[in-house]
């Protein structure tokens, strides 16, 4: 089989290559590393085929991203057609063809307006905003003793062998568990919440928020003797730690691997309804805000206007006025106050009432106590 070069864009698609300006736009619609391989008469036709094939999975795929899971079994289906006209980019590498066989890896990137479109019209909710990287620590007790980056700590191996994508609209992470982690942060320790080494197992990831996944294994004793699983969670952010005790638990029937996997899916899971839920869009009515912006030069404004423009939440910003000192301007925004706030801070803006008047700033400038 012959190797071809890669050609950039898709056949009777409609779709562009895309450009530099293009591939700095956010992700959260595109769909990248699609296997497509289709045989046919001819190679011409495997490749026409093969490109339409990777479009309708790149299509599935972005919508699953940013949509409930409960609604993933109803999603809309267009017909290729269709798909072509919701589609900007196609980018192909890696061809390779024979006289009847075509493969590539494809990256397909959506119209973002073309794909609010679609869902809206076909009733949907679902989120745009991608949250920064939270670290997992998955922590297991058993007969108390505690287990993190310890071979015997089977919690964190089900945690490892789930398919965590990048792409997710909350990326989860996992410790390497190498010896700088285990020399940063014990299980005890973690659980504990020691804010200084929360903070370097933080800083060594490069992120604001770790979550420590407490699951605890147990015999029922009621239920005759039976192994149970019990997961505990504990959250730790730059604005404080939150514990969640929810309903998560599991029998252990032969193999407890397996449940352990299941357990570890279902959470990793739930977190990421929980964050589609909370950012949730809303197209049912304007809203808009007024907010005040302290500014210590024109490089941090136009930094703000940056971020501000790229939140999936905004619509748009007026700027109202502007000096050395404070900026005011108002934002158009899809969704409740609660969920901007939450939207902005994933681009490292804090928006927080004080005193009564909303104030903006960058994350880390000053200090804006909330009421």
């Amino acid at each position: 089989m012959a190797e071809s070069a890669a050609t950039p864009g898709a056949a009777g698609s409609g779709a562009a290559v895309a450009s530099p300006a293009a591939a700095a736009e956010d992700n959260v619609f595109t769909a990248r590393g699609l296997a497509v391989d289709v045989t046919a008469k001819s190679a011409l036709a495997a490749r026409k085929l093969a490109l339409l094939d990777g479009q309708r999975q790149a299509l599935e795929q972005v919508l699953r991203r940013i949509t409930l899971r409960s609604d993933h079994a109803r999603l809309p289906k267009p017909d290729d057609r269709a798909i072509a006209q919701l589609v900007t980019a196609v980018q192909v590498s890696g061809e390779k063809t024979s006289s009847v066989r075509y493969l590539a890896s494809l990256t397909v990137r959506f119209n973002r307006a073309a794909i609010r479109r679609l869902l809206r019209g076909a009733g949907f909710s679902f989120s745009e905003t991608r949250a920064k990287p939270t670290l997992v620590l998955p922590i297991f007790e058993k007969g108390a003793a505690l287990s993190l980056f310890e071979d015997s700590n089977i919690w964190r191996r089900a945690w490892a062998r789930l398919d965590l994508s990048p792409d997710s609209l909350l990326p989860l992470l996992l410790p390497k568990g190498d010896l700088k982690d285990v020399t940063t942060i014990a299980a005890q320790a973690a659980l504990a919440g020691s804010d200084e080494q929360l903070r370097a197992i933080a800083q060594r990831y490069g992120v604001d928020t770790v979550l420590v996944t407490h699951a605890i294994l147990s015999i029922d004793l009621a239920a005759g003797g039976v192994p149970q699983v019990q997961v505990n969670m504990l959250r730790f952010t730059p604005r404080g730690k939150s514990t969640e005790v929810l309903d998560y638990g599991v029998k252990v029937a032969e193999d407890l691997d397996t449940a352990m996997d299941r357990l570890a899916q279902r959470v990793a899971m739930d977190q990421l309804e929980q964050w589609k839920r909370r950012t949730k869009l809303s197209f049912d009515a304007d809203t808009s805000l007024s907010a005040q912006v302290p500014l210590s030069g024109l490089a941090d404004w136009l930094s703000i206007r940056q971020s501000l423009n790229a939140s999936a939440m905004v619509r748009s910003i007026k700027l109202q006025s502007i000096s050395r000192q404070a900026a005011q301007v108002i934002i158009d925004y899809l969704g409740d106050t609660d969920s901007l706030v939450i939207s902005l801070a994933q681009r490292d803006l804090q928006l927080a009432l004080v005193e009564g008047f909303w104030v903006l700033r960058l994350s880390g400038q000053g200090a804006a106590k909330a009421e």
